[in-house]
């Protein structure tokens, strides 16, 4: 249990919080108006090109828009649920939910990529680098996420390893220095060979056939 969260998912909080207001509120505004989404560059473009590649029609272009408002609402609304979780964790000093993370960070980057290639297919300075900014900043909290979870697993496994070690037996020392003493001493190199020489008390009492 950790006292306070790591960098990762500090960073990630402060990803959610600037998702929260403004994929929100540039959701909510097609939501209650259709023709507000139009106002939005980003958001006609990307209404505009998926109209195309799936063919809806003229019609269609206003549900287009209202799915793809539907889609960052739901996405705002993963930022907020992560917010949520982080401030109860940091309250009761734990690790904020994995599975909480994973998902929102794999819906974040979907709704990224979605409104991403229409911007790349315009090539549109200013919509190509606010898109690539907000792809950026998500990148970098699931590397960083990432990163932060690798270190954990190391530092998990090297203190598995030193309890494992803790827990072997132990050869007793005064065994190890006796077997040490007669393997590199003069005497227990020569203790075979005097014992095979004439004269020993091995060979006096040895019958000879």
């Amino acid at each position: 249990m950790r006292s306070n969260p790591r960098l990762g998912l500090v960073n990630f909080a402060l990803v959610s919080a600037y998702f929260v207001p403004v994929w929100g509120h540039e959701a909510l505004r097609v939501l209650t108006s259709p023709f507000n989404g139009f106002e939005d560059r980003a958001h006609a473009v990307a209404a505009v090109y998926y109209r195309d590649v799936f063919d809806f029609g003229l019609a269609g272009l206003i549900r287009t828009s209202e799915l793809l408002a539907g889609i960052k609402m739901v996405i705002a609304a993963a930022f907020l649920a992560y917010l949520i979780e982080f401030a109860r964790a940091v309250v009761t000093r734990r690790e904020p939910n994995r599975e909480t993370v994973d998902v929102v960070l794999l819906l974040a980057l979907t709704g990224a990529v979605i409104w991403m290639l229409p911007t790349l297919k315009l090539g549109d300075p200013d919509l190509v680098r606010l898109q690539a900014t907000q792809f950026l900043l998500l990148i970098g909290a699931a590397v960083v996420i990432t990163i932060d979870r690798h270190i954990e697993e190391r530092a998990r496994m090297r203190a598995a390893a030193g309890s494992a070690a803790a827990r072997a037996p132990e050869t007793p020392p005064s065994t190890a220095a006796a077997h040490d003493c007669l393997r590199g001493s003069p005497a227990g190199a020569m203790t075979p060979l005097i014992a095979a020489l004439p004269g020993t008390s091995r060979h006096r009492f040895m019958p000879h056939w």
